[in-house]
C-alpha cells in the first residue's frame, strides 16, 4: 500500500525512477480499486456492464495523473525515455510498453538519476 500513496505523492514528478515493487504494487491496487468503483456502480448506482459508471468515471480522473507519472518513471528506471509510452497506441506497440515495465531496472545510475531508495 505505501506504493500506491507514493505515486500520489509523486504524481507531478515526471523525473527520476520507479523501481519494479513501486510500479506493479501501484498498478494492483488501482486495479482492485477500480473493481471496487465498478461493483458500487453496477449494485448502488444501477450501472449496467457496458456503461461507465460515475464512481469510475470520478476513480479515473483521480488516478490518472499519477498512473502516468509512475508509469513514465519506470520507463525511466529501464533507462528509456517516457515519450516510449506512446507506442501503446500502435497496433502492437503495447506489448513492447508491457515489455519495458516488466524488465529489469538499470542497476546503479542511468540517464535519469539514481535507483530509487523505496
Amino acid at each position: 500500500m505505501k506504493y500506491y500513496i507514493l505515486a500520489f505523492k509523486k504524481a507531478f514528478d515526471f523525473q527520476g525512477r520507479a523501481n519494479r515493487p513501486e510500479f506493479w504494487y501501484f498498478t494492483l491496487f488501482s486495479t482492485i480499486a477500480s473493481f471496487i468503483c465498478s461493483i458500487i456502480d453496477s449494485q448502488l448506482l444501477s450501472t449496467s456492464a457496458g456503461e461507465a459508471g460515475l464512481m469510475g468515471g470520478i476513480y479515473f480522473l483521480i488516478i490518472f495523473i499519477p498512473s502516468l507519472s509512475v508509469t513514465i518513471r519506470r520507463l525511466h528506471d529501464v533507462n528509456k525515455s517516457g515519450w516510449n509510452l506512446l507506442w501503446i497506441f500502435t497496433g502492437i506497440g503495447f506489448l513492447y510498453v508491457i515489455y519495458l515495465e516488466i524488465i529489469k531496472g538499470t542497476d546503479g545510475p542511468n540517464n535519469y538519476g539514481e535507483v530509487s531508495a523505496n
